[in-house]
């Protein structure tokens, strides 16, 4: 099953995303033809913090689902091959309840997201896809309720914090508006780290990529102050990195021995310029070193 950088990034990033607060199954096998559902998802029950932080997405996933994002507009054929797969998927899972003996809850019977960058009126109303104005943002559309399926168009959402985890995976400005929000997140957030790292490989999977289209370079473009950063922080830790090595060979060299003590203060040490600490630690005695830079001084 082949994947391009799109598919490989949104499989990640959703399963990074929903994996605290429920089950995650990327290529769900779906019997009869042997399709592949992008992200098969079924809550778990924790804290309503686990979910909020996740915002649209968490208020979508509380209850099992597929979800298929596009990076183009799909058309009437590809909605309705996701509308096949939730088909099939419901027939397993009733065959499975029938077998055990068992009845599966309205509420519990799968839903199907389909995350698209743009949709037109027409083929919206050609599934019969509307908004709920009183309970759902704008760019969320239902199809008819027997379906149990929604079209949310990624463009049309409101550029809140409450929909940036969704925004991330749609095309252009609204796409790089998206990103730079999150950059702009606290670097002690919690998926802070994770999502920097699939967006910078997502990045990098695009430069390998040759004769890239107009699209590719766009968001190619939109990741680089991304990639650029993280470039940077690699560059820095690896500086860190060398200079904790330096001062730990230079205490060896000394002392003949890093023991628990001297290691305790190479944090403080490396924070000086090495023109700094290479003086001193060539010529401080341990327990002028040990004073100076000891934690509980």
């Amino acid at each position: 099953m082949t994947q391009t950088p799109h598919d490989h990034f949104a499989k990640a990033y959703l399963e990074e995303l929903l994996s605290p607060i429920g089950q995650v199954t990327p290529n769900l096998p779906i019997k009869a033809e042997t399709r592949y559902a992008d992200i098969w998802f079924v809550p778990e029950s924790v804290e309503e913090s686990e979910r909020a932080y996740l915002g649209l997405l968490g208020k979508l996933t509380t209850t099992p689902c597929l979800i298929e994002p596009f990076r183009n507009p799909a058309d009437e054929d590809q909605i309705l091959d996701c509308v096949g797969k939730l088909i099939s998927l419901r027939r397993e899972l009733l065959r499975k309840a029938n077998r055990e003996k068992r009845t599966i809850p309205p509420e519990f019977m799968p839903r199907l997201w389909i995350l698209v960058p743009s949709a037109s009126v027409e083929l919206r109303r050609e599934f019969g896809a509307n908004r709920r104005k009183r309970t759902w943002e704008s760019g969320i559309y239902h199809h008819p309720n027997a379906y149990r399926t929604g079209l949310i168009v990624l463009h049309q959402l409101p550029q809140t914090p409450d929909t940036l985890w969704l925004r991330i995976l749609g095309r252009g400005r609204s796409q790089k508006k998206a990103i730079q929000e999150f950059n702009a997140l606290p670097d002690d957030h919690r998926m802070k780290e994770i999502v920097l790292e699939l967006l910078t490989e997502w990045r990098t999977m695009i430069e390998l990529r040759r004769n890239l289209t107009e699209d590719e370079e766009e968001l190619f473009m939109n990741l680089s102050p991304i990639y650029l950063q993280r470039r940077q922080e690699w560059r820095e830790e690896g500086r860190e990195e060398e200079r904790r090595s330096t001062i730990e060979s230079l205490l060896m060299s000394r002392f003949n021995a890093l023991d628990s003590e001297l290691a305790g203060i190479v944090d403080r040490i490396a924070t000086l310029p090495p023109n700094e600490f290479t003086p001193i630690l060539l010529s401080a005695s341990r327990e002028e070193l040990l004073r100076q830079f000891s934690t509980i001084n």
